[in-house]
């Protein structure tokens, strides 16, 4: 009798914390998400998460509130959110560099692909090589001729070492067979400037930065960092066009802290699906220069983010930039 109470007792127990699991689960959300942005106010995927909290509000019936966590490409806000509670009402916005890139440029106090858990990729902005609008590179080909011609003569600007635009022209450069001179600038503002200037020849970085002087005919886009085109430069040619085979995915991520249950992240993968949809979020999008026609959830954003963690160790070591060379 005993026994059998005690397997009675049991099952009851476990009962219980199911249902009362499944309670608080079935009542989320119950009071305002907060999602931090990685990087500073006014930036691009500053305006971009804004946006995407309002049309993402009625979705989620709670207010979403955006809040600045900038600092070090986004991992401040990656270390932080990592030792959030994983209740569901704390998130991280960012590029995926935390995630893909930073691992392997310094020692980090979290686990990428392990201290998180992920929600949606919103989507990839697109990078793009920029001439002045006299230069004599009237297309890429004549970048890559002139550059095999006179070895290392090329003056090539990019805004930080390690980012995509910079790994972007090593590759290049490696498939090609020329060498350049790179010179690295804090952002892609200095970047342009330089360009401008006339103290680089070639710039790379973000479509944005350069879209007001593209659209001015003071710059010219010469090729496309990404499968897709960009608006207002329809023309020019893009890497999978040119037949280079490496592409140099900067996506956009939201993500917290790991152990966020499924039924949860489930809920949150939907409210954020219903906000990249809408027409509002498009037509911002297209203006800012972020791609976010695919977004991913689940297995598939997991198994992109492991993908280009491997596939950017590999660039950063063959650029010479991996955290244990940088110490040699």
């Amino acid at each position: 009798m005993k026994k059998s109470f005690l397997i009675i007792l049991t099952v009851v127990w476990c009962a219980m914390a199911f249902q009362s699991r499944a309670l608080a689960q079935g009542s989320f959300p119950t009071k305002p998400l907060t999602i931090w942005v990685g990087f500073p106010p006014g930036g691009s995927t500053d305006v971009i998460t804004r946006v995407l909290a309002e049309t993402s509000e009625k979705s989620f019936g709670q207010k979403i509130v955006v809040v600045s966590k900038p600092g070090a490409g986004g991992t401040v806000a990656a270390s932080q959110i990592a030792r959030e509670k994983p209740d569901g009402y704390t998130l991280v916005i960012s590029g995926d560099s935390p995630i893909t890139r930073s691992p392997h440029l310094q020692n980090l106090v979290y686990n990428p692909l392990q201290d998180f858990t992920f929600i949606v990729r919103v989507g990839q902005w697109k990078n793009v090589f920029v001439v002045r609008a006299d230069s004599p590179f009237k297309k890429w080909e004549d970048l890559v001729d002139w550059a095999k011609r006179n070895p290392g003569q090329l003056v090539h600007g990019h805004p930080g070492s390690g980012s995509a635009a910079h790994l972007a022209m090593v590759q290049v450069a490696k498939k090609e067979g020329f060498s350049y001179k790179n010179v690295p600038f804090l952002g892609d503002t200095p970047n342009i400037n330089a360009l401008l200037g006339g103290h680089v020849m070639v710039a790379s970085g973000s479509s944005m930065a350069g879209r007001a002087t593209c659209e001015a005919k003071t710059l010219r886009v010469l090729i496309v960092i990404d499968k897709e085109g960009i608006e207002y430069a329809p023309d020019a040619p893009t890497f999978e066009t040119m037949g280079y085979e490496f592409q140099m995915a900067v996506g956009v991520i939201i993500y917290g802290p790991k152990g966020i249950s499924d039924p949860i992240r489930g809920i949150l993968e939907k409210t954020f699906l219903d906000g990249i949809k809408s027409e509002t979020f498009k037509e911002l999008t297209v203006k800012q220069g972020l791609s976010s026609n695919n977004p991913l959830t689940g297995t598939p954003l997991l198994n992109y983010l492991q993908k280009w963690n491997g596939l950017y160790e590999q660039y950063i070591k063959e650029a010479g930039l991996y955290k244990t060379d940088k110490k040699k």
